[in-house]
């Protein structure tokens, strides 16, 4: 009988994240975890298997045939693998939650990871918000959610850390110095949200307190839509490093800008919430710290 080889879930996990940030420095930001680290998660994975997983395409690290073949196979198990230890470790877990977090947590980092908790406690019966830390903060306060994330500027109000990263000047490649702007001295063009919050705070700020002339030229009320008008050329935007999509790079002090702060998330849980929504924050807290 040949040898049966067995995969590690964790090389899976790291796998399929790669596929979906299309970058190996995204996925270790991601994952809490060194480039090097991931890059060696993935060499041994192709030499268990046996062939070449990923290749440089226009766009990021794009999956090879034998990439896309295995993509199907992994997600398959590690579904398998997070519905079989939530119900083998916690069967009764049964009930409702709600749960809010800002627009851009909740699609880029939350969403992937409340479906796992799905797929684990199928009796869950969960609700999703997404909004503004003043809206959720209001929404906690009178008892619709039963937790709250919060992405703040600095350190995060929160009893629970989810995570931090650095916040980025970000430009289309290519872009600069037209967009950019400040080695010319005019007003720099700058991407942004239409709606009071911190980030949109702390750049205005760091370029005022620094003298360097700025106007807004595309206002929009999602992340997504800072990716888009970043990406298609229209001006300079600030993204957490995480969030920059291929096509982009990061502007710094070489180019005349200052230095941003970090942005730290957390969350909230209201103590009389439950069971349902502890074992959710537990969850939330073991993901995030980048635990497997």
């Amino acid at each position: 009988m040949p040898h049966r080889r067995n995969i590690d879930i964790d090389l899976l996990r790291s796998f399929i994240t790669i596929v979906e940030v299309k970058s190996f420095t995204r996925a270790a930001e991601r994952l809490l975890r060194t480039q090097s680290a991931i890059s060696l998660q993935m060499k041994r994975l192709e030499e268990q298997l046996g062939c070449r997983l990923f290749e440089r395409g226009g766009r990021g690290v794009e999956p090879t045939q034998a990439g896309t073949m295995l993509l199907g196979y992994a997600r398959r198990i590690l579904a398998a693998n997070d519905e079989l230890v939530g119900r083998m470790t916690e069967p009764l877990v049964e009930g409702v939650v709600s749960i809010g977090a800002p627009e851009g947590f909740a699609t880029e980092h939350l969403a992937p990871v409340l479906a796992r908790f799905t797929r684990a406690f199928p009796r869950v019966q969960m609700t999703v918000r997404a909004g503004s830390n003043e809206y959720l903060a209001n929404e906690f306060e009178a008892g619709r959610l039963d937790i709250a994330v919060e992405s703040r500027v600095g350190i995060a109000n929160s009893p629970h850390r989810l995570g931090q990263e650095a916040l980025m000047w970000c430009v289309a490649d290519g872009a600069e110095p037209e967009v950019a702007g400040v080695p010319e001295g005019d007003p720099l063009r700058l991407v942004s949200t239409n709606e009071p919050c911190q980030v949109r705070k702390a750049k205005l700020s760091a370029l005022d307190n620094a003298g360097i002339p700025w106007r807004i030229v595309f206002e929009t009320s999602s992340r997504a839509g800072i990716q888009a008008a970043v990406g298609a050329g229209l001006g300079v935007g600030v993204l957490p490093r995480s969030s920059m999509l291929a096509g982009m790079h990061k502007l710094n002090s070489a180019e005349g800008l200052p230095a941003l702060p970090d942005l730290s998330t957390g969350l909230s849980i209201r103590p009389e919430a439950g069971l349902v929504a502890e074992r959710l924050r537990s969850f939330l807290v073991m993901v995030f710290e980048g635990r497997p």
